[in-house]
């Protein structure tokens, strides 16, 4: 068989593969999110993504390792509307909301993966706990990386302040979603980021360090 043959049917194995695991995942991602891990079953996926048992055995050793593949792909969700979100906002006022924002759009949005995320946080598998910290860290951390322009008076509080701000970003996202989305979302968001924004700026901050965006002009709506 010649070269160019091989490849290409090496190539559509591979593509198959790949599509097969997509369907597998999105199939697994809309029971577990239904039902939780525990409840859902390796046979319902199967029959979900119009498998065979013994084919998603091949893909997914473990209903485990599925559930962590799930729970990865919500991670990479949550990770992208923040970062999205938080590109082009400047200032720490501007910031806070615009995380704000995007905890919301991920919950309103990407409505199961949040569901994901927010199961596994409270799962009996210690595998799918560090996953929902891991998410919850990276939200941290992507709010420190944007605030370092803005510094504390004291650089240690900077890991508290903006894991609270997460928290209670995603605990109203979360209850204004369950509850039927009461209020219209930009209304739910501008009471949330003043909720943090209250109480970020009861905090000392420190002058802004200068940066490409902020050198040679005066930075606004800040303390």
């Amino acid at each position: 068989m010649p070269e160019e043959v091989v490849a290409m049917v090496g190539t559509a194995v591979v593509r198959a593969r790949q599509e097969r695991r997509r369907v597998i995942v999105a199939a697994a991602a809309g029971l577990f999110a239904a039902c939780g891990y525990r409840a859902a079953s390796m046979e319902e996926i199967a029959c979900r993504a119009g498998i065979s048992k013994p084919v998603l055995y091949k893909a997914f050793s473990s209903k485990l390792e599925l559930y962590l593949a799930v729970l990865h792909e919500a991670e990479q969700v949550l990770g992208e509307t923040l970062t999205s979100a938080l590109a082009h906002a400047e200032g720490t006022s501007s910031i806070v909301t615009a995380t704000v924002a995007a905890i919301f759009d991920f919950a309103d949005i990407h409505a199961r993966s949040a569901a994901l995320l927010a199961g596994a946080a409270v799962a009996e598998e210690p595998s799918a706990q560090r996953a929902a910290y891991r998410a919850a860290t990276a939200c941290t951390d992507a709010l420190l990386d944007a605030l370092v322009p803005y510094p504390l008076s004291r650089s240690e509080q900077g890991w508290l302040i903006t894991t609270e701000v997460i928290a209670i970003a995603q605990a109203c996202a979360r209850g204004w979603a369950v509850t039927g989305k009461p209020l219209p979302k930009h209304e739910a968001v501008a009471v949330t980021a003043g909720l943090c924004w209250s109480g970020l700026a009861g905090v000392r901050l420190a002058a802004p360090k200068p940066s490409i965006h902020t050198a040679g002009r005066v930075p606004t709506s800040e303390l």
